[in-house]
């Protein structure tokens, strides 16, 4: 599971959203951010981020922690995402539940 979870940060932290979403997400994904449902399924969260991330020009993405439990991984990263007129700054924390090599969980929380 530590490879996989590695190459998802490498593939995260090099702006591949897209591209990590289609090999890591369940077919059935469930996620939530900040407790509300943003997507219940692979295309639904791939099709919200792809109206996003095609604004973004430029990504700088740090990861700060990583813990993996069992199943479970927790993963913070501070983002920074510069589109044309505006740059975007924060930092979240994922809780990603794995099964059979894919996140079929996914809880997304913004830190201050």
């Amino acid at each position: 599971m530590q490879k996989l979870i590695d190459d998802y940060i490498a593939m995260n932290i090099e702006g591949r959203v897209l591209e990590l979403c289609q090999k890591y997400y369940a077919t059935n994904v469930l996620m939530l951010n900040n407790g509300k449902v943003f997507a219940e399924s692979m295309q639904e969260s791939y099709d919200k981020q792809k109206k996003y991330i095609g604004l973004v020009t430029e990504f700088e993405v740090k990861l700060l922690s990583a813990k993996i439990q069992g199943n479970v991984s927790e993963l913070v990263f501070h983002y920074k995402m510069t589109g044309a007129n505006s740059v975007n700054e924060f930092t979240g924390k994922h809780i990603q539940t794995w099964e059979q090599q894919k996140i079929v969980r996914e809880e997304y929380l913004s830190i201050e």
